[in-house]
């Protein structure tokens, strides 16, 4: 395998896919002039693949008439509590969800969802619209410590991201957004043949769904079992500061939320560090009424079809290389 195996260039070609999420193996190798052949791009990016570096691309669907956004907290009795009778009952509207240990016995949940959820949450501490969605790309090979977090100049406002289209898809549309969440970048022929339509008109529904989401390409730079995730909720004055704060990271993060309270999602090698931040952030004022908490699992609904064997694992694959072992499935990035 003739793999280029050094950080920066993976970092490279993570930009570049997040620039372009379609962009084809030459076009990539053109902006890459460190990579001297098409055999070498590919063996890269097949090593990235395996090494869960760069994973496939996540879909979220944007705001707009017919579809909106939500997140929950809220107190379960346990894991299988939380997926008993929490996201079984409302298997179609639950995109993702966390599970928190905290001390004495508390157990939490995050849960990620759209629409309406069809049985109620019991004890929940906290919920709202996720009017934004933003996603903090790596800039660095390796985490890297700010000295001196600084001051904010100004408050600043993320603004709401609302689609001016109405969410009205047919079914083939819903099952190509299913396989394009599965593979963004699975072959259209293929996706043709899953689901019984012409190539013409799989390509159709990809250009429709592309109207409708945010794509992007999850990095790990360090490769995805490196990396914890902390989670944090508050509000703050600030959240363009905040994001600025964790751009200097080597995986991708999320800032998350509405105007009342913000969500942040970080990844990293250093979680005691990124929660000694959050707590100077707190004591500077520029954060208020903090709660932050290191996940402990994750679902998703591709990662329970895939354990369940209703997806083949060759099917995930964005890179082709002829031979590969099998892989656990790693869960949700957050999304």
């Amino acid at each position: 395998m003739t793999k280029i195996n050094k950080s920066h260039i993976h970092l490279t070609l993570s930009h570049i896919l997040n620039d372009d999420p379609d962009i084809a193996l030459d076009d990539i190798r053109a902006k890459v002039p460190e990579i001297k052949s098409r055999i070498i791009m590919q063996d890269t990016l097949v090593y990235m693949e395996e090494q869960q570096i760069l994973m496939n691309p996540r879909l979220l669907i944007r705001n707009c008439e017919g579809y909106t956004n939500y997140y929950m907290i809220a107190r379960v009795k346990s894991w299988d509590d939380l997926y008993r009778n929490v996201i079984c009952r409302n298997y179609e509207f639950i995109d993702s969800a966390l599970y928190i240990r905290s001390w004495e016995g508390n157990r939490l949940a995050y849960l990620k969802y759209h629409n309406e959820l069809q049985k109620e949450v019991d004890d929940v501490l906290e919920e709202g619209p996720l009017e934004y969605y933003e996603v903090i790309y790596p800039q660095c090979i390796t985490d890297e410590k700010i000295e001196n977090i600084g001051e904010p100049d100004e408050k600043s406002k993320i603004p709401a991201d609302k689609l001016d289209k109405r969410f009205d898809w047919d079914y083939d549309t819903k099952q190509v957004f299913e396989w394009l969440s599965i593979n963004y970048r699975l072959n259209l022929t293929r996706i043709g043949k899953l689901l019984d339509i012409s190539r013409t008109t799989a390509k159709r529904k990809k250009d429709l769904v592309k109207e409708f989401v945010h794509v992007h390409y999850p990095t790990y730079i360090q490769s995805l079992y490196s990396y914890t995730g902390v989670l944090s909720s508050f509000h703050t004055e600030y959240p363009e500061f905040v994001k600025g704060i964790f751009r200097n990271l080597s995986a991708t993060s999320y800032l998350l939320g509405n105007q009342k309270q913000t969500l942040c999602h970080i990844n990293t090698t250093l979680p005691g560090y990124v929660i000694r931040v959050f707590e100077k952030l707190e004591a500077k004022a520029i954060i208020e009424d903090l709660n932050v908490e290191i996940p402990v699992k994750n679902w998703n609904r591709i990662q329970e079809e895939y354990k369940l064997g209703r997806i083949p694992e060759k099917l995930f694959w964005m890179f082709k290389r002829k031979k590969r072992k099998r892989i656990e499935l790693p869960g949700s990035s957050f999304t």
